[in-house]
């Protein structure tokens, strides 16, 4: 596999999760610490601590310490190289099917 894929691999394969998908959809709303983050989504604090470590140290998500706290954020160099990367392999020009052919026209 070429890095690209791999890239979405890993993406797709971390989003799968369902805690880590909410997590980076609650970030998408602003930065925030851990301490919001698991009273908003119910979870358990080290559990939620434990996804926000595998996020960043993948790139889709930064960090950010002000004093005592850290504050998190979606990368969203992270994912625009997604999106284009995506397109590169799944875009519609992509794929030989008449309905797709005739959606672009």
């Amino acid at each position: 596999m070429v890095e690209d894929e791999l890239k979405l691999k890993k993406f797709f394969k971390l989003l799968g999760d369902e805690s880590k998908f909410k997590i980076i959809s609650e970030l998408k709303n602003g930065e925030k610490c851990v301490c919001v983050i698991y009273k908003k989504l119910g979870l358990d604090q080290t559990l939620v601590s434990h996804h926000l470590s595998a996020l960043k140290k993948t790139g889709l998500i930064n960090g950010r310490k002000a004093g005592k706290w850290v504050y998190y954020s979606v990368n969203k160099e992270y994912f625009s190289e997604i999106v284009i990367f995506f397109n590169k392999m799944f875009g519609h020009e992509n794929f030989k099917n008449e309905n797709i052919e005739k959606m672009s026209v």
